[in-house]
């Protein structure tokens, strides 16, 4: 599925089911903020990452009451180069500094990376495109980044596959509604 396609899809639920959180999506990203993002993490974006952006530059959400799914909001450019520059300056960027116990296919074994770019949040952790992995992994590999601990192995291969299956299941219903928590993907 594509971008716009799975864009219309998840902008059809969420005007019909949580009207609310649909107000919250932001118009198109900045020039000037794509070329700064691009900046920070020092590669080139997926150009499936960018047609997102020029969709939707993640969620205005100050309260982090109206997140997208499961408490995850999707983060702005800016929002992304600030949640880059926080994760640096707590965990450093050092790609040489492995974990030796774990034994790595596709993405480093490092606490952080500067070619980890979060794009959503959730009390700090939340999935990135990985943009610097190894190998065995493909550039714009969706990862999850914990709290803490070491990052597991890829989630989706790519940005428009994350997102996709993000419309799919919203498509599909595959989902709760809280009055209080939001929107809940069927696990």
């Amino acid at each position: 599925m594509d971008i716009d396609t799975a864009w219309d899809i998840i902008e059809r639920v969420l005007h019909d089911r949580l009207p609310e959180v649909a107000g919250t999506l932001r118009g198109p990203v900045s020039d000037d903020d794509l070329e700064r993002l691009a900046g920070t993490v020092g590669r080139q974006l997926p150009p499936d990452f960018v047609a997102s952006l020029r969709r939707h530059d993640g969620q205005d959400n100050p309260t982090a009451l109206l997140d997208l799914f499961d408490h995850f909001t999707l983060l702005s450019a800016q929002a992304m180069i600030e949640t880059s520059d926080m994760r640096v300056g707590a965990l450093g960027d050092n790609v040489d500094d492995i974990i030796e116990w774990m034994s790595p296919e596709r993405v480093r074994p490092i606490m952080n990376c500067r070619g980890w770019l979060q794009f959503t949040a959730a009390e700090s952790q939340g999935y990135a495109l990985d943009l610097d992995p190894l190998p065995a992994g493909e550039v714009g590999q969706v990862i999850f980044l914990p709290v803490d601990g070491p990052t597991p192995a890829p989630e989706f291969p790519s940005y428009g596959a994350w997102l996709s299956s993000l419309a799919e299941k919203l498509d599909a219903g595959a989902f709760t509604i809280d009055d209080t928590l939001g929107l809940w993907l069927d696990a």
